[in-house]
């Protein structure tokens, strides 16, 4: 194992090891997350932990299945008591840029039930300001495209539709059916009001900004975990 992956994993496992039994929690999307998925599980075949999970993508369904973590669906799910993702950028107030992996409509709603919701990655993704190294993914209904690509780019973005991965024709859909296109704005001089004009936006269904809404980060830094 690199030592990318050594941190990122110790940083997955400490999230999981906050996991109480009887809880219900939402698990959530990319590498670190998928180190945490698997403590998760060995904590519940060791220590017979009684926990009852929502996934935000079929890749984390996928591991929970094969792992024997429980699994409601997320629309039988009210609240949670905790919420575990990654996070593509992370700036020093705790906001976020999520949605690489294009489940940012759905981390975003798992991450809106959630008590506490706790961020996972290392320590590439700290950013001065948000919008420095990615775009803001968008997630579009298909008949809004031509209208949502126009409000976008009125706010200073580039918008772009997301293609699929060499070899697949055609735009990367969601797993809610809807396209995927990344705004790219530069540097964010001021997410929460950014936040709040593409909240406006009719047919924006969802977008990868995530103001606000993280209550711990944890980072796998090469000194050892950094938490704020």
């Amino acid at each position: 194992m690199s030592d990318l992956n050594a941190l990122k994993k110790a940083a997955g496992e400490r999230a999981a090891n906050m996991i109480q039994t009887g809880m219900t929690v939402g698990l959530g999307t990319g590498s670190t997350a998928t180190f945490m998925v698997a403590r998760l599980a060995e904590r519940i075949r060791t220590e017979n932990l009684k926990v009852t999970a929502v996934s935000t993508s079929w890749s984390t369904t996928l591991q929970c299945r094969k792992e024997g973590i429980p699994l409601i669906e997320l629309g039988e799910a009210k609240f949670l008591d905790m919420a575990i993702d990654g996070a593509d950028e992370i700036d020093p107030a705790r906001n976020l840029i999520k949605g690489r992996g294009a489940a940012h409509l759905l981390e975003k709603i798992v991450a809106s039930m959630a008590d506490v919701y706790i961020i996972i990655a290392d320590s590439g993704k700290k950013v001065n300001k948000l919008g420095e190294k990615f775009a803001v993914p968008l997630e579009i209904l298909p008949n809004a495209i031509g209208s949502v690509t126009y409000k976008v780019e009125k706010l200073g973005a580039k918008v772009s539709v997301r293609l699929g991965a060499p070899g697949k024709d055609g735009p990367v859909i969601s797993d809610s059916g809807n396209l995927i296109a990344d705004a790219n704005f530069g540097p964010i001089a001021d997410p929460a009001k950014l936040n709040f004009e593409l909240n406006k936006i009719p047919g924006l269904l969802g977008h990868g900004l995530f103001i606000g809404m993280a209550n711990k980060v944890i980072i796998a830094a090469s000194e050892g975990l950094e938490e704020f």
